[in-house]
């Protein structure tokens, strides 16, 4: 399965539960209804964020960031590989 890394230059504001179900999810590894499986998050002490996901392809990445509310473009998703 293809993975992308995408960039968001400023995350939104998301509330606490917000936040555990994020790293609950990365935790589980369980793919979503686009197919998207998250790996890690990584979150920049200057409000930037990057997403680690595996996925069919990048529109549905954009899909599952949308479902959240965290909407990106596809200039913000590089396809990947990852030695581990």
């Amino acid at each position: 399965m293809p993975k992308f890394l995408d960039h968001h230059a400023k995350m939104p504001q998301m509330p606490p539960e917000h936040m555990a179900q994020m790293k609950t999810n990365v935790q589980g590894k369980k793919a979503d209804k686009f197919g998207v499986t998250p790996l890690n998050v990584i979150m920049g002490t200057n409000g930037e964020a990057w997403c680690l996901s595996e996925a069919p392809n990048a529109e549905a990445v954009i899909k599952a960031h949308e479902a959240v509310g965290a909407k990106l473009s596809r200039s913000d998703i590089v396809e990947v590989n990852t030695l581990a």
